[in-house]
């Protein structure tokens, strides 16, 4: 079973939360779209993470999607801490304000999507927090998103037309 699931391939996202001052991300994979009207979409965050802590204060995320050069960020937001690092900081990423929420949004990847929570689910182990989306956009169109198939890390392969 565990084999077939590491099958499945995810992209490759930072979650953005921001409150009380502190901005915070978060590698994520388990991310998907889950309506287009609304546009919602849903993050899946386990409890123990200062990511949780910040978006159930907050009640706002923002979904970076990371481009395929960016494996280096994507493994140093998922090995430290925001409690103990500032990611934004020590790594040296570009931000501007958000739109429509108080989240920053990253301007070194490939597409931001910013949402308000909606609604929150448990789910197992983890937490599945539900965000509509409230605004966004791309910023390096043509870009290849960063990808994971059995935890490891990939690129979106396109297919030519064969027409």
């Amino acid at each position: 079973m565990k084999d077939a699931l590491r099958q499945l391939p995810w992209p490759v996202t930072l979650i953005g939360s921001f409150h009380d001052g502190r901005h915070n991300l978060m590698t994520a994979s388990w991310v998907s779209q889950v309506s287009f009207r609304p546009a919602l979409v849903m993050v899946s965050v386990a409890p123990e993470r200062y990511t949780h802590e910040l978006i159930t204060a907050s009640r706002e995320f923002v979904v970076s999607i990371l481009t395929a050069e960016q494996v280096g960020v994507a493994q140093f937001c998922g090995t430290q801490s925001g409690r103990s690092v500032d990611k934004v900081q020590a790594l040296g990423l570009q931000t501007a304000p958000g739109r429509a929420v108080k989240v920053p949004v990253l301007l070194d990847c490939l597409a931001n999507i910013e949402c308000r929570v909606v609604e929150t689910h448990p789910a197992g182990d983890h937490t599945l927090f539900i965000g509509e989306v409230v605004g966004g956009g791309v910023v390096k169109p043509g870009a290849d998103p960063l990808v994971m198939r059995d935890w490891e890390w990939g690129q979106y392969l396109r297919m030519k037309d064969e027409g």
